[in-house]
């Protein structure tokens, strides 16, 4: 059966004939099923001989015994059931290089994702957006752009030229020296001010945080980031919350110039009061 011309199909396996074998109209396959039994095949005894009579009509010739019909095997119920021939890929020939299935071609767009869901490796996820008119501010977010202020407000109070001439004077008791500017109630509150404007801020941030989940935001800027500086949280917020309703860079905008705002007159007032220290020590102590 190796001329190619037969057809394939289920044939008596030649290494063993109890068995079966699928030929796949090229050549034998690993695919082996037990042969199906054939039913007997009832023996006719052989007619018995009659001696020549005289031509009869032919009426009364007896018909021929028909040839046994041809029993087609039956698969016995526990041979395993092909309905089509297993489909083979050819080898490839050898020095070729190997096929590949080709990967899905990708328009210029990058990927864009449902919202909800993460965005593959390259693409990018779609952001939910809230409906129009969505408020984009809440008390909380403002009462963070303010606070730097109280922070830094009582510093300008605080009589920095006095504590010098004090610290410097011989006439100052050793326990003044020794306590230094905390005598000053201005420089105690600016510096227990600050640590209780820094626990505001991330408190007011948490709350902020949650007040924008009530407002349907789907994505929001963690309040933790507080913790490193009231700014860095509000930059933050601002930028996620402009992404899901178009607008809200107004709190952003109002920290970072108030930020400037405070950090040109802390610079302003440290020039003064060296001036005043300079000149306060020459007058103190005139050149010889």
């Amino acid at each position: 059966m190796s001329d190619g011309r037969t057809p394939a199909g289920w044939y008596p396996d030649p290494s063993g004939p109890a068995a079966q074998r699928w030929w796949d109209g090229v050549q034998w396959t690993g695919h082996v099923a037990p042969a199906a039994p054939v039913a007997p095949v009832e023996q006719v005894a052989p007619a018995a001989s009659v001696p020549p009579v005289a031509p009869v009509t032919p009426a009364v010739v007896a018909a021929p015994v028909a040839a046994p019909a041809y029993v087609a095997p039956v698969t016995p119920a526990y041979a395993p059931a092909y309905t089509s021939a297993p489909a083979y890929t050819s080898a490839p020939a050898y020095g070729a290089a190997p096929v590949y299935p080709s990967a899905p071609a990708y328009s210029g767009a990058a990927p864009v994702q449902g919202a909800g869901q993460p965005a593959p490796y390259g693409g990018v996820a779609a952001t939910a957006r809230v409906p129009e008119g969505t408020p984009v501010s809440t008390i909380w977010i403002w009462l963070i752009v303010a606070l730097p202020v109280l922070g830094i407000l009582p510093l300008f109070f605080w009589d920095f030229q006095a504590y010098m001439e004090q610290s410097m004077s011989p006439s100052t008791s050793a326990m003044l020296t020794a306590l230094g500017p905390y005598t000053d109630p201005w420089y105690l509150a600016a510096t227990f001010g600050g640590w209780i404007v820094y626990g505001l801020a991330v408190w007011f941030a948490a709350l902020d945080h949650a007040a924008l989940a009530r407002l349907g935001y789907q994505r929001r800027f963690h309040w933790a980031w507080a913790f490193l500086s009231s700014l860095v949280y509000v930059i933050g917020r601002s930028v996620v919350v402009r992404r899901q309703a178009g607008r809200g860079y107004l709190p952003m905008a109002a920290a970072i110039a108030l930020t400037v705002v405070l950090t040109i007159g802390v610079i302003a007032w440290v020039v003064v009061m060296m001036v005043n220290i300079f000149n306060t020590s020459m007058e103190m102590y005139p050149a010889y």
